[in-house]
């Protein structure tokens, strides 16, 4: 796209914000920042807008647009373009599926049927902390280093330390 530059008439006041966000004022220093009648000059209200970046003042400047766009103030061919997209907008969510937790209308409370919920009783022993279950297995001792478990009965376990091998068990293990 070229670059246009505009050509500002004696009396015109402009505002030209960079692409890095640092703002120029064109026209204002042989004008009042506020008139007699109270009325602020408009380059100098939206350069300091611009300047602090509020959101909720940037937000009322962005809906304030887009009405100004839908009622026209833009041209013809901006309020059908505007129009275009927010159809397009439209149909866009209408297409997406609605997640509950975002539509909380319409969330519906699960009706939970006193006789459909488990009693404790029916648990069963599953939670039983008695030691006469055993709970721990005694694994067979294959090899050097292998753990072997105490008194099963009892619960307590014990566990031996496995010994280094020397040169004959690393060949022994080695080639079997």
């Amino acid at each position: 796209m070229p670059r246009e530059m505009l050509k500002l008439r004696k009396g015109d006041v402009a505002l030209k914000i960079r692409s890095d966000g640092t703002m120029e004022l064109a026209g204002t220093s042989d004008k009042p920042m506020m008139d007699s009648k109270g009325n602020i000059n408009p380059v100098i209200l939206f350069s300091a807008a611009w300047a602090k970046k509020d959101p909720d003042l940037m937000h009322n400047l962005i809906v304030n647009f887009q009405n100004c766009v839908r009622e026209g103030y833009f041209g013809e061919e901006a309020k059908r373009d505007y129009e275009k997209a927010d159809k397009l907008k439209q149909e866009e969510e209408a297409k997406k599926p609605s997640a509950p937790f975002l539509n909380p209308e319409k969330i519906e409370e699960p009706v939970l049927d006193p006789d459909s919920k488990p009693s404790v009783l029916s648990l069963g022993d599953e939670f039983e902390t008695s030691s006469s279950k055993p709970t721990v297995t005694a694994p067979s001792s294959n090899a050097v280093g292998s753990s072997s478990v105490g008194d099963v009965a009892s619960g307590a376990v014990t566990f031996e330390q496995p010994q280094p091998l020397d040169t004959k068990g690393h060949l022994d293990r080695r080639d079997s």
